[in-house]
């Protein structure tokens, strides 16, 4: 008989007056890998933080391995042996791996430290998942991917009663989802419980036991495993085939109007691309570069080797003809101290003069935007109003390219056909628009060429029609020869 390691009785809890959970119900085993889909944002950091901090009830219990951990009547203390992964914020990157495991845990009693000890524990704990890793190294010299299985790793040794895996499949290669998959069924096989959230099928069909779809603050179906991807792309999803077509009628072939050259700048190494007015280029990295070194030479920094260019570079106000829409763009690109009309015409004086001489004037252009007055403070909007303040800003700034930044790592279904009905009336409006993922089929739906840096900064460039041909009916890009990119170089 498997024995239940959570469950959530008709938890209902609020925030900023409205209700976040709604009689929310959810139940997993131990052992199992429990997929859980945000359809919407609705409630899902409070899920989050019911599971792993025991946050107050307005009504309902939480229940782990049977145990009574929280009750709207009184509300613990202690938090819960819950174990939560978004990237790496659980680790120290300036210790070894093996110390982050082994000493930075709640629990560690120890006074002396054998190096030489851990370090073959933690080899002997990589080599039992099938893989090698050089146990003195920093955190801040593994990938990502062996950052994520060293955190899967702390938590089983940790002995968590649940490790809360999310939406961490949008920073890894395809070839790494597969590993994660055996890394995670291993552990689920000796009774670690996991609770997967993505909006991926793919990913969820592959490594999910069960999924649990969440709308608007509650479950509203469960689907079993067998029946997980057929139900998410009939009912829920929309597959990138499906979408509309991009208007393209404002893109004007063979017009350049940026040009990376062989831009070397730290992490950069040998970058070079091109992108036509009005044209849609996604950009698949295996993990080779920090992105932050590219924001930088965007925004003035000198590259050691190599030279960007735009159209009209060497006039004035020229950097406001780039854009940048960072990551998780809500909390990167707004200021909560400021007034939302701020927000909306922060990029805008090149365009209207004296604008932050008059703030009837900003308050006009955000009337005539949204068609309202909005008096409430930055912080008090919602995730899709906080969305639209930002697109639309960029929209006011009228660059010549935007730089869409890992647009769907960690975000909902819904922000997602969000996301790209803005980016396609950028395109629509003849601007080029640059996005930037480490997911190869996230964005293919509007992109016009996708452009593919590999393992060991190789490089390959494929029309639309050509990646579908290639990559969608099953052929693997790593085993594409150099010859590609030299034959859509010779085209050029």
């Amino acid at each position: 008989m498997r024995r239940e390691v959570l469950r959530m009785e008709r938890v209902t809890c609020i925030g900023q007056g409205r209700e976040l959970l709604n009689n929310f119900n959810f139940q997993m085993f131990e052992g199992e890998v429990m997929g859980l889909v945000p359809l919407d944002s609705y409630g899902l950091d409070e899920f989050i933080d019911c599971v792993v901090n025991n946050r107050q009830l307005l009504y309902g219990r939480v229940y782990i391995r049977e145990k009574l951990v929280n009750t709207y009547e009184v509300r613990p203390r202690a938090k819960n042996n819950v174990y939560s992964i978004l990237k790496d914020e659980n680790l120290i990157q300036g210790l070894p791996a093996s110390d982050n495991v082994f000493l930075i845990r709640e629990g560690y009693r120890g006074f002396f430290i054998n190096d030489s000890i851990i370090q073959k524990q933690l080899k002997r704990l990589f080599l039992e998942v099938g893989m090698k890793i050089n146990t003195k190294k920093r955190v801040k010299e593994l990938t990502i991917f062996e950052k994520y299985i060293l955190e899967i790793i702390k938590a089983d040794v940790g002995k968590a009663d649940i490790v809360i895996l999310r939406d961490i499949g949008s920073s890894l290669h395809p070839e790494d989802i597969e590993k994660l998959k055996t890394v995670v069924q291993y552990y689920a096989d000796r009774g670690l419980s996991f609770i997967y959230i993505s909006a991926r099928t793919e990913e969820l069909s592959r490594l999910c036991d069960r999924v649990s779809l969440m709308s608007h603050g509650r479950i509203i179906k469960v689907l079993e495993h067998g029946k997980i991807k057929d139900n998410l792309e009939k009912h829920y999803f929309f597959p990138y085939q499906l979408l509309e077509e991009t208007e393209s009628g404002a893109r004007e072939e063979g017009q350049k109007i940026f040009r990376c050259e062989n831009v070397w700048f730290n992490s950069i190494q040998n970058m070079s691309f091109d992108v036509e007015k009005g044209e849609c280029l996604l950009v698949h990295d295996y993990n080779n570069f920090d992105w932050k070194d590219f924001i930088a030479v965007l925004s003035g920094e000198k590259p050691r080797k190599g030279r960007i260019w735009w159209e009209n570079k060497g006039r004035r106000n020229a950097r406001r003809d780039i854009a940048v829409i960072l990551e998780n763009p809500v909390e990167t690109m707004l200021f909560p101290q400021m007034s939302y009309e701020d927000n909306l015409c922060l990029n805008l004086d090149h365009r209207i003069g004296q604008l932050w001489w008059s703030r009837n004037k900003r308050k006009s252009i955000a009337r005539e935007l949204t068609g309202r007055e909005i008096t409430c403070k930055v912080k008090d909007l919602s995730l899709k109003e906080k969305y639209e303040l930002i697109y639309n800003k960029i929209q006011l700034q009228n660059p010549k390219i935007i730089f869409c930044m890992f647009p769907y790592r960690n975000v909902d279904v819904k922000t997602q056909q969000y996301t790209n009905k803005f980016l396609k009336r950028y395109l629509s409006a003849g601007i080029a628009v640059v996005i930037i993922t480490l997911d190869m089929m996230e964005g293919v739906a509007l992109a016009d060429r996708i452009l593919l840096f590999g393992k060991n900064y190789s490089r390959m460039i494929f029309d639309k029609e050509e990646f579908e041909k290639i990559i969608l009916k099953g052929s693997e890009v790593d085993s594409l020869k150099d010859t590609t990119e030299r034959k859509k170089n010779d085209k050029k």
